[in-house]
């Protein structure tokens, strides 16, 4: 259906979701790298780091022309299928354009449900008004004055038109649904207001709701690309972008994509191409640089593994230089309610006392009246011990939480119980029980007195998060990757940009591969924002190419 979404179509989990020294001082690509005006860039992405230089400081060797075995010609090369790739070769093909696209994945790929659109038709009708100046100043506060307000604006402005397009031309091989971002319940995401329109893609075969959204989405994109390719698209799976067609003058012509059998096929696109090959977060190296904070062993939600910053060791080989940081902080909690695996997210800003796996408190457990990326609680839970804090309760929990649901939990597993502090500490497998016993006492003499000295926490939350009634819970909660926003800069037609912040000819950029899109973090005020970003991205990179720009979709 094509009209406003039910309260119950809506009634999903919510598994969507300091740079170092030498990370700061990437501005080039390599020794004697040319930027887009011919100069020569400086050796910055030589700097050391731990093991020695960064793998992508040197540049391989140009392709040669006997290593390719086709060379196709187009209008536009889009390097990425995924949200920003998808649309964009869907609205080149279905407005005629010669499109060609490269996919490092056997398929297209979709992570996440919710699609944000801002400014669309269904404003008036749910008592949104659009306030266009208001958004851009909360998003710069928000953001911390590190997101673009000229960008983000302008994909908020045409995000309604553009989101409505793509869903209405695709809904012959996929219904949509479309409805105001405060009937969206998932405990974790409430709002009593509707600031935009979110659509969802629902699968028609699932019945549980979170799975009946998320599962959707992936199969909706797939559904986006096959019509692509019965439109004239030539879509090129298991195709790994590797290098960019760079010409004398530093422009872009087209790019060379690995095929399965090692040889490469050429791609000559006359109007442009977008590099829509998502972030970075796959990458360990590439986190070591940009994002120090999700080093290490953190599980992703992201299947396909193909978030390696292609794009951007592409760009940097072409001479052109990334953004200097910050990047985007893209973390979460998991979303679940199925309870496969872990305790609901909904409760992550109850005020339990919270630990480490050492038994150590590390933090004011009441930092945050609302779950979203990079909350102080979620940047807290992932600067401990295996990115991960755990949540203590004792029998008072019905108190703070709904009682039914939380039984449940624990009769399914997810949620440790036992009769004693020393039998919970090796049942979780905290490193010293006595550490975690003597941290209970504390923060029990905290409670009675009335009073957090140590942490902070508002006296009212005490009587109900004291740890004197057995049996006692534990509530692990692992912080997840979703993605690492950031790298090149653009303007908003999406051009990419040189280090005169001039456009480089015949290049775009779509998705999480653009800078200033979110700040610091994933701006949660823009339920949906991801993939509102990457959809109109996309579009609007096609849109400037063909010269409709100023054109209604």
């Amino acid at each position: 259906m094509e009209g406003k979404i039910s309260r119950r179509s809506f009634l999903a989990g919510a598994g969507m979701v300091a740079v170092g020294t030498a990370a700061m001082g990437i501005t080039g690509c390599a020794p004697e790298a040319k930027s887009a005006e011919g100069r020569v860039e400086p050796n910055a992405a030589d700097a050391p780091s731990g093991s020695g230089h960064w793998s992508w400081s040197t540049p391989p060797e140009k392709i040669s022309d006997s290593d390719v075995s086709e060379t196709v010609e187009c209008e536009i090369l889009v390097i990425g299928l995924g949200s920003a790739g998808v649309p964009a070769t869907v609205y080149a093909a279905a407005k005629g354009a010669n499109v060609v696209t490269f996919s490092a994945a056997s398929t297209a790929e979709a992570e996440g449900a919710y699609c944000g659109a801002y400014n669309t038709k269904y404003d008036e009708e749910n008592g949104i008004a659009y306030d266009a100046a208001a958004l851009r100043k909360d998003y710069a506060v928000q953001g911390r004055g590190s997101n673009n307000g000229e960008v983000t604006g302008t994909i908020w402005d045409r995000s309604g038109n553009a989101v409505d397009w793509f869903a209405e031309y695709c809904k012959d091989v996929y219904a949509y649904e479309v409805g105001p971002d405060s009937v969206i319940d998932e405990g974790i995401h409430e709002r009593e207001h509707a600031t935009h329109m979110v659509y969802v893609w629902p699968d028609p075969e699932e019945e549980q709701e979170q799975k009946r959204v998320y599962n959707g989405f992936p199969k909706f994109m797939q559904a986006a690309a096959d019509k692509a390719e019965s439109e004239g698209a030539r879509i090129f799976y298991s195709t790994r972008a590797e290098q960019l067609i760079v010409h004398d003058d530093g422009s872009i012509g087209g790019a060379y994509g690995l095929k399965e059998d090692g040889t490469y096929i050429k791609a000559i696109a006359s109007l442009g191409t977008i590099l829509a090959t998502g972030d970075f977060h796959h990458n360990e190296e590439m986190i070591e640089a940009f994002l120090p904070q999700m080093k290490g062993e953190m599980q992703t939600r992201n299947p396909y593994g193909t978030a390696q910053g292609d794009g951007l060791k592409m760009a940097m080989w072409a001479g052109i230089p990334l953004e200097t940081g910050p990047y985007c902080l893209g973390l979460c909690w998991p979303h679940d309610f199925t309870f496969d695996t872990y305790s609901p997210s909904k409760w992550g800003l109850i005020p339990f006392l919270r630990v480490n796996q050492a038994g150590l408190r590390y933090t004011n457990e009441n930092l945050d009246d609302e779950w979203y990326s990079t909350s102080p609680l979620c940047l807290a839970d992932a600067k401990q011990p295996n990115h991960t804090a755990f949540q203590v309760c004792d029998s008072k929990y019905g108190e703070l939480v709904d009682a039914e649901l939380f039984d449940e939990c624990v009769a399914k597993g997810v949620i440790h119980r036992a009769d004693t502090l020393e039998e919970l500490a090796e049942k979780v497998g905290f490193w010293d029980p006595e550490v975690f016993v003597e941290t209970v006492n504390r923060y029990n003499e905290n409670c009675e007195n009335g009073y957090d000295a140590d942490f902070g926490v508002e006296s009212e939350y005490l009587t109900s998060t004291s740890l004197t009634k057995p049996p006692f819970f534990c509530m692990e909660r692992p912080v997840l990757k979703q993605w690492a926003n950031g790298g090149l800069q653009t303007d908003k037609y999406g051009r990419v940009l040189n280090d005169r912040l001039k456009p480089v000819g015949g290049l775009y950029a779509a998705g999480n591969i653009r800078a200033g899109l979110c700040g610091l973090h994933y701006l949660w005020k823009s339920f949906g924002s991801n993939k509102l970003n990457a959809v109109t991205g996309g579009m609007l990179c096609v849109k400037h190419m063909l010269g409709t720009w100023d054109d209604e979709f």
